[in-house]
């Protein structure tokens, strides 16, 4: 009996193989018929549903940080390239026209790409949704290559493509943030598939190629790469010991070195400039700013067509979170179905994925309070989001690949789905706020505007990278004196002494070619801030400069007649060796390549499953038909003729808001909703409020919205650190993210604020009361008693909102 009962078995399985069982019609997944060609195929209609509002939308005005700093450096960039300089480490155009080091602090290939775009005839707006586009692409496809290289499995590698594409800290970055960051997390796949890649055969050519896409995950951001490489370095250990070959770790080497050139002035340089600006705002501390669980955990963000400055989710995605949770029990599986090498990376990317959520979350403040030395330059705590993304992307990939061979193709497909229709309410980019003054093109006129209104920052967000020299702020005065269009050519010289005429031949980014004529030795003064890398020549001999006291302006000593001044921006000791070093390896690299082309090449290894396995499945041509029209269905009447997929706000129902109201304040916005996380929470716990505001016209200065949990009896006792009865509180100089003179009139804004409770309140209950106040004189802006009904109450001028308890 039990001799027929294996050789039934036999047979069911030998059939199995031979004869797929069919599944439900809808997903039916066929063998044979080029199988790569419809699984990539696949792959970018999926990618498709990013791709195309990246395309459609000035996704560069409606992401923060590309819409006021990123397009507009790109402008000055290539406005200093054409001075004949294709790396500008310094602009002469920035800080009013007193020129700044930005690009030597700020990697130069999202900017190259656009100087690159920009010489075809492409303008930085239009070009910036190329480059994001493109690089949507390139995560999903790297990801994709790189789940197939460790399985050979093509439904594995769709999973962990779309998955990474459609992580939301990737659209995040993308579409809301407009980061630099974003083009390094468009690479971390390929740089893990430059390692596998490499391993596998270990050849100089494929040294190059790991070595380059390194490399060029460098040159997009100066921190993004260092939350990958503690990864990338293990992976490499791994590889290493795997295959039997140093080639994994030799390309991170080398890759670090092709970016020396990059690398190595700054850290060379950071004493020049203001960098410790950067730590004084306590929200850059990662260790004193988690994440919070409830952030972490969010589900899918609905956009309001009613409100400005839509976002889209916080959290992680239920669809990574899904499989982060199924991880290491599918190792478990692999590992008794004697798959040992599919089970331990398994298990390492689900524990490393768990690792760095835990990392993200307040759990982990221990460790980065002792580590706050090292860790504290990685600024945000959220950044590692970005390798949670691809780590729970590879385990999507990998959970697909344990499966049994027959249930893969399917699951992958649906598992794509969801992570599309997770995110597909998000992509509505028209519904974020505009933060940049343009449209499809740029302007001096516009750049040099934007600075002014930034503060004459040099596009910083705390003017971190001015030199240190200057300690004077750039306010009204400065500003009128050298007025909104200044240009240092026009006037080279700040008050002449008496005596000196100059005639400026030349003054661009890199160079000042000066005529001066001088009836008696004088000091002359250069609007041009001072940095130790410009020099100067007098008639061609070598003259001094130094920097004026406060102002930082460029000072010399000139004798009488009439002389030649020549100013250059040279190189620096730690520029020529960064040079060297990166000169040095490509070539090593290149001729490594060239010399070993003639040399057979080792076998390939896979990692575990045969690549193109003669049993697997390709999606059906009426399954790629069917998503294709479903998209083009979206794009043509979905988006523009209905309000699916979205929310829409009415005078009796806010989206979002627990409660509608419309209660106006003289002078400020109205509220028009409200919700409070709980009415019971305890000590030590945060309180979450949500307002509603809209925007009313003729709101002249900012103001600042406030919650202020305070006694609600006379008997309770004050607050003893303060002496009032305001126990816990919490003021949010930009509601919504913006300041309220930004406000777009009619417009709803979800102003989100978080009240810690202290751990020592005493038990009880508590007013709960909002409003806004004035930071200018400090006085609290008037509601319309009229309007504010029961529940409700007024507490001189603020909301009452129903009390909470305290546990």
């Amino acid at each position: 009996m039990a001799h027929f009962q294996t050789a039934v078995k036999s047979w069911y399985n030998r059939r199995a193989l031979s004869h797929p069982t069919p599944t439900r019609p809808s997903l039916t997944l066929r063998p044979g018929g080029h199988a790569t060609l419809r699984w990539i195929l696949l792959l970018l209609i999926l990618a498709a549903a990013a791709v195309y509002p990246a395309l459609s939308e000035n996704v560069g005005a409606l992401a923060h940080d590309a819409g006021t700093v990123h397009l507009y450096r790109s402008y000055v960039f290539s406005g200093a390239t054409a001075d004949g300089v294709l790396y500008p480490r310094w602009v002469q155009f920035l800080h009013w026209g007193l020129g700044s080091p930005l690009f030597t602090f700020n990697p130069p290939l999202p900017y190259l790409g656009l100087d690159g775009l920009y010489r075809l005839g492409i303008p930085q707006p239009l070009g910036w949704r190329l480059l994001i586009a493109a690089g949507f692409l390139a995560a999903a496809i790297g990801a994709y290559l790189l789940v197939l290289q460790l399985t050979g499995r093509r439904a594995a590698a769709l999973a962990a493509g779309v998955a990474y594409l459609y992580a939301p800290y990737m659209l995040r970055n993308a579409f809301e943030r407009g980061s630099l960051e974003v083009f390094s997390m468009f690479l971390y796949p390929w740089v893990l598939w430059g390692l596998v890649w490499v391993a596998q055969r270990p050849r100089a050519g494929r040294l190059l190629v790991a070595s380059l896409l390194w490399a060029a995950c460098i040159a997009c951001h100066v921190l993004a790469p260092l939350m990958l490489a503690p990864f990338a370095v293990l992976a490499g250990i791994a590889l290493a010991w795997r295959y039997r070959t140093a080639m994994p770790l030799l390309a991170l080497i080398a890759g670090g070195l092709l970016a020396a050139f990059i690398w190595l002035p700054i850290v060379a340089e950071r004493n020049w400039v203001h960098l410790e600006y950067n730590f004084q705002n306590s929200i850059a501390d990662p260790a004193a700013f988690p994440v919070p669980w409830d952030e972490l955990l969010a589900g899918p963000a609905i956009y309001d067509v009613m409100r400005d400055g839509n976002l889209p989710s916080r959290g992680v995605g239920w669809v990574h979170l899904a499989v982060m949770a199924v991880g290491l029990p599918a190792a478990f599986i692999a590992w008794r179905r004697q798959r040992r090498g599919l089970a331990l990376l398994l298990a390492a990317t689900t524990l490393a994925s768990l690792l760095l959520l835990w990392m993200l979350s307040g759990l982990s403040d221990p460790l980065w309070q002792l580590l706050r030395p090292v860790l504290t330059p990685l600024e945000f705590r959220i950044r590692l989001m970005g390798v949670l993304a691809l780590a729970a992307a590879v385990t999507t990939g990998l959970v697909i690949a344990v499966l049994p061979e027959r249930r893969q193709a399917a699951a992958s497909v649906a598992l794509a789905l969801l992570a599309v229709l997770f995110v597909l309410p998000s992509l509505f980019v028209g519904l974020h706020h505009q933060y940049g003054a343009f449209d499809d093109r740029l302007s001096w006129g516009m750049v040099r505007a934007a600075e002014i209104k930034s503060g004459g920052s040099a596009f910083t967000s705390w003017n971190e990278f001015m030199p240190r020299w200057r300690t004077a702020p750039f306010d009204a005065a400065l500003l009128e004196q050298l007025g909104p269009d200044f240009d240092p050519a026009q006037s080279p010289v700040l008050s002449p002494p008496p005596g000196l005429a100059v005639t400026a031949e030349r003054v661009d980014s890199s160079r000042w070619d000066l005529a001066i004529a001088a009836s008696q030795p004088s000091s002359m003064t250069l609007p041009l801030l001072y940095y130790p890398r410009w020099q100067a020549m007098l008639d061609g001999e070598p003259v001094a400069l130094r920097p004026a006291a406060t102002t930082g302006y460029t000072v010399l000593d000139v004798p009488a007649g009439e002389q030649e001044l020549a100013l250059r921006y040279a190189r620096t000791p730690a520029e020529t060796a960064g040079l060297a070093l990166s000169a040095t390896t490509l070539l090593a690299l290149v001729a490594w390549a060239i010399i070993g082309r003639g040399r057979p090449a080792p076998a390939a290894v896979p990692f575990q499953l045969p690549v193109g396995s003669d049993h697997e499945v390709a999606p059906p041509w009426w399954l790629l038909g069917l998503l294709a029209a479903l998209l083009v269905l979206k794009v043509l009447y979905v988006d523009p003729q209905t309000t699916w997929l979205r929310c829409v706000s009415t005078a009796e129902r806010v989206c979002g808001a627990e409660v509608t109201v419309d209660i106006p304040f003289a002078g400020g916005h109205r509220l028009r909703g409200y919700a409070v996380s709980s009415y019971q929470v305890e000590a030590g716990d945060d309180l979450r409020v949500s307002l509603v505001w809209q925007a009313e016209s003729g709101v002249a200065s900012p103001l600042h919205s406030f919650v202020h949990v305070r006694n609600s009896q006379p008997e309770q006792a004050v607050n003893p650190y303060t002496g009032s009865e305001i126990w816990a509180q919490w003021d949010q100089p930009s509601p919504a993210g913006l300041f309220t003179t930004e406000f777009v009139p009619g417009k709803l804004y979800l102003d989100e604020l978080r009240v810690p409770i202290p751990a020592d309140m005493p038990p009880g209950e508590y007013r709960l009361e909002v409003g806004w106040f004035d930071p200018a004189s400090g006085e609290q802006l008037e509601p319309a008693p009229a309007a504010v009904k029961e529940p409700l109450g007024i507490l001189w001028r603020s909301i009452l909102l129903p009390p909470v308890t305290v546990q």
